[in-house]
């Protein structure tokens, strides 16, 4: 079941990260909660999120945020923390 996606402070992240796993699956069919890795996403789909998401944003995202933090809400809330972040200090990711 598709989901509107959120609507850049967190809604727009949320909407964004969205479109890109839209793309990198080739559908739209899962919710804010559904792991990528369980709804057909594979590791060149992830390399493409992160890619994408990255460009829009203007910085580096890596793979490893979206391993580690794999449903849309996670992957928006970790991205968020980051932006929030001091430059220099670490962000904690979801496990």
């Amino acid at each position: 079941m598709a989901t509107e996606p959120a609507t850049r402070g967190t809604g727009e992240l949320a909407a964004l990260v969205h479109q890109a796993w839209a793309e990198a699956l080739g559908h739209d069919e899962f919710t804010d909660e559904d792991h990528f890795f369980r709804i057909g996403g594979h590791s060149l789909g992830a390399l493409q999120v992160v890619k994408e998401i990255g460009a829009a944003l203007g910085r580096r995202i890596p793979v490893r945020t979206l391993m580690r933090n794999p449903s849309v809400r996670a992957l928006t809330e970790a991205l968020a923390d980051e932006s929030a972040a001091p430059a220099g200090s670490a962000v904690k990711e979801a496990r």
